[in-house]
């Protein structure tokens, strides 16, 4: 059986920024799309996985971006899962120009029981005919975010809206990114000149619940915590600027 998605695009006005470039919402969106229809190729579909009360739900995703393709761009995409672990799997992703690496990811998957949120084992999930693709893209380690951020100054306050919903019932993970980045100006996005993001998932966020955007600045980089009502932690994401 298939174990790799490659699709050539052609990138639309969609998910392009102020400058026709494919922005970093429209890349999350993108490998998303990406992992949701491979997934369902491969018998591992949302569909499927909700028949054995089982879900999928992303934990870290680590995104490097080399340079962004323009508005109408063709452009080529991929996507793979790599061997499982017992409860854990990193999928990988790029988007190419011809072979010019233009942007990578992963991100770490967990597949969870539905009624009891607790994660489930992964590595007997995967159909037995399945061979697992040994490619390896944004090779670097996840980032190891802190949680704590209690004395930092606040960005925004933020009200899950409607949109922000998705198919699972709670706030899609490119929501919270759109969130974030709506804080900021487009001026203070380009002097960013953001080049690697990584975010770690730990809480859901459900419709009406008020959000604390909360920033660490340092050299180069910026650290927001999207932080609950009750002061746990839902998110946190790392900017790095060139």
């Amino acid at each position: 059986m298939r174990n790799r998605l490659e699709k050539q695009i052609k990138i639309p006005i969609s998910w392009c920024d102020n400058h026709s470039q494919l922005n970093i919402c429209g890349i999350f969106n993108l490998f998303m799309d990406l992992a949701t229809e491979h997934g369902d190729e491969i018998g591992l579909g949302m569909d499927r996985l909700a028949q054995k009360g089982l879900f999928w739900v992303a934990s870290k995703t680590k995104v490097k971006i080399n340079s962004s393709p323009k508005m109408l761009d063709d452009v080529y995409t991929a996507t793979w899962p790599e061997k499982p672990g017992r409860i854990r799997c990193n999928r990988y992703y790029y988007i190419k120009n011809n072979s010019i690496m233009l942007v990578e990811g992963k991100t770490e998957w967990v597949m969870v029981e539905a009624e009891s949120g607790r994660p489930a084992k992964i590595d007997g999930a995967y159909p037995a005919e399945l061979e697992h693709c040994s490619d390896v893209v944004c090779e670097e380690p996840f980032c190891r975010l802190s949680t704590n951020f209690d004395d930092c100054e606040e960005l925004a306050e933020y009200t899950v809206c409607s949109t922000d919903i998705d198919v699972s019932q709670h706030m899609n993970n490119v929501a919270y990114i759109r969130a974030v980045l709506g804080c900021f100006s487009t001026n203070e996005i380009d002097a960013m000149n953001i080049c690697e993001i990584d975010v770690s998932y730990r809480l859901q966020c459900y419709e009406g619940e008020k959000l604390s955007f909360r920033i660490k600045h340092e050299e180069n980089c910026r650290e927001i915590g999207i932080i609950k009502e009750d002061g746990t932690t839902a998110c946190v994401m790392r900017f790095v600027g060139r």
